[in-house]
């Protein structure tokens, strides 16, 4: 089975005519590969991010409450970029370090669940609790695809929050989600060729890609990060090339994709084995894997 053919995104948008567009994601910066979605939505979009950035500390030596200082700044600078202004943004400020460590040792002990218990509660109640308070239209958040274990930690709270909304407000809502990167980063920001939900593409002006290359210029602290999907980007531009798709990073950006949240059953493993569901990620060289460290999560609040 391959990937279905891509639907026109901007027909989508058009006819569906969101009012009130919530974005919940896991890190400052999971929103620049869909600058373009932002910008096409309009200035009522709100952006949450659930984490405090401070995940990568240790690459600039500072101590993580001060890279979570400089992330979140960069975040609002690149948000304005695109049109978002801070009134319209907030951060939940959950640390990823504390969390990476709690995936770390339920990894190693996955029946202490309980003992993790309220930290995970209180992330799945603020995650409501923003959803209750904007009350929106549509809810968009970071694809559920076995590349990031805090993108599907968010996915799955955005998922409960929608599902207890829809329930005791009874207001309708539409649920979708934003591939971000799976098998490390050899699949970015594209569904993978077994997704058998609808996929849906944008394909950017000059002027939203002009603004997506401020909102990237706006987080200096990820060059690193961005450097390494720049190198993919080469080699996929050899074989676009030959195949006639994308020949430079920019354009590779100049085509965002999303899609309607398809019918998921949050137990079962992303991929077929644990190796290739957050290749190599580890919390001081614990390991983390779905099945001991999101899925006892996932069963406590499902």
């Amino acid at each position: 089975m391959f990937l279905s053919r891509p639907k026109d995104g901007d027909r989508f948008l058009r006819e569906k005519n969101y009012k009130r567009p919530l974005f919940i994601i896991a890190h400052q910066d999971d929103e620049l590969n869909y600058a373009g979605l932002i910008q096409r939505l309009g200035k009522n979009t709100r952006i949450v991010w659930l984490t405090n950035g401070d995940g990568l500390y240790f690459e600039m030596g500072v101590t993580p409450q001060e890279y979570a200082e400089i992330r979140q700044k960069e975040a609002v600078n690149a948000a304005q970029a695109v049109g978002i202004g801070e009134q319209n943004l907030k951060c939940l400020g959950f640390s990823e370090v504390e969390i990476y460590r709690r995936f770390a040792e339920l990894h190693q002990t996955p029946s202490d669940i309980k003992n993790h218990r309220d930290f995970f509660e209180n992330i799945k109640s603020a995650v409501k609790k923003v959803v209750f308070d904007y009350e929106p239209d549509v809810l968009i958040t970071d694809a559920w695809q076995g590349g990031h274990p805090e993108h599907d930690l968010t996915h799955f709270f955005t998922y409960c929050a929608l599902r207890d909304y829809i329930k005791e407000k009874n207001r309708p809502a539409d649920f979708i989600h934003l591939p971000e990167y799976e098998y490390t980063i050899l699949i970015a920001m594209r569904f993978h060729p077994l997704y058998k939900g609808e996929r849906y593409r944008l394909y950017l002006t000059e002027n939203e890609l002009e603004a997506k290359r401020r909102l990237i210029e706006a987080y200096p602290s990820q060059k690193r990060l961005f450097a390494k999907f720049e190198k993919l980007f080469t080699y996929i531009g050899y074989i676009g090339k030959i195949t006639g798709g994308p020949k430079s990073a920019m354009e590779y950006l100049s085509i965002e994709e999303f899609g309607p949240v398809p019918a998921i059953d949050y137990t079962k493993k992303p991929h077929i084995h644990d190796f290739f569901t957050y290749m190599f990620d580890d919390f001081e060289k614990k390991p983390v894997t779905f099945s001991g460290s999101l899925l006892p999560i996932i069963r406590e609040f499902i």
